[in-house]
């Protein structure tokens, strides 16, 4: 994963670096590196982030219908 598709990813899922930071207890410092250049090479971004955000996107949705679905069962009932 580039960087340039790592922040495009954050910004599909509305969250921030900051965010990202706090939620995966990595250091804000560290993830605003990832990507920068050092002696020739780009800081490399774990191969675990991706499928992170990839099962963050995930969690998302399930709350949203587990929402929608607890906000049905109660109209129903009321």
């Amino acid at each position: 994963m580039t960087k340039e598709q790592f922040i495009l990813r954050l910004k599909e899922l509305e969250i921030s670096k900051q965010d990202f930071s706090e939620l995966c207890r990595v250091p804000y410092s560290t993830i605003n590196n990832w990507g920068v250049m050092r002696e020739g090479k780009p800081l490399v971004i774990p191969n675990w982030v991706e499928p992170f955000l990839e099962y963050y996107e995930k969690a998302k949705k399930l709350e949203y219908v587990m929402r929608e679905i607890c906000q049905k069962i109660e109209s129903v009932k009321g």
